[in-house]
């Protein structure tokens, strides 16, 4: 597929807040996988697609609404599980969609202009799939043990740049 190149606005919070709250799944999760990604699989199974812009709001300690929007093109994993893993938390379940915002927001900051990766938008993202992933009814345990691995495993996917990050679904 052919790779797509945005630029987004800031989906990171300002410095300061403490509580993410009101958590809202806007819109549903489309995803599309091409033939030839089928065809081309490896070891690991073959990337999806954000079909359609996938759209989430939530709350900074009481503030107004703030949205994210996930743009149409992002290639996603799904849930970035290793195999060893995988009997534990799959690719798939009731945190997929708390996953998919987490990815956008682990690449997002390479698209927003002169922005550079920050520790603090890391930990924004992982508190959000927190959030996310709470609003969606994922049992606690299961919240506490993604929410640990991305805290403590996730550094070196959020701050090394992804130049494969969206692509140009065909028509």
């Amino acid at each position: 597929m052919e790779k797509l190149s945005l630029t987004l606005e800031n989906p990171y919070p300002p410095l300061g807040w403490n509580d993410i709250t009101a958590f809202k799944y806007e819109s549903p999760l489309l995803l599309y996988r091409a033939i030839e990604a089928v065809k081309g699989r490896g070891d690991e199974d073959a990337d999806y697609v954000v079909s359609e812009p996938y759209v989430v709001s939530y709350r900074l300690d009481g503030d107004p609404v703030q949205r994210i929007t996930v743009p149409k093109g992002m290639l996603t994993d799904l849930s970035s599980v290793p195999r060893a893993a995988r009997s534990i938390v799959g690719r798939v379940g009731p945190h997929l969609e708390a996953s998919i915002v987490h990815d956008f927001l682990y690449i997002a900051w390479q698209d927003v202009p002169g922005r550079p990766a920050k520790a603090e938008d890391k930990v924004f993202a992982d508190k959000l799939m927190r959030a996310a992933m709470r609003a969606a009814k994922v049992d606690k345990a299961q919240i506490e043990i993604i929410y640990q691995a991305v805290r403590l495993f996730g550094r070196h996917a959020y701050f090394n740049a992804d130049e494969n990050r969206y692509v140009k679904i065909p028509e």
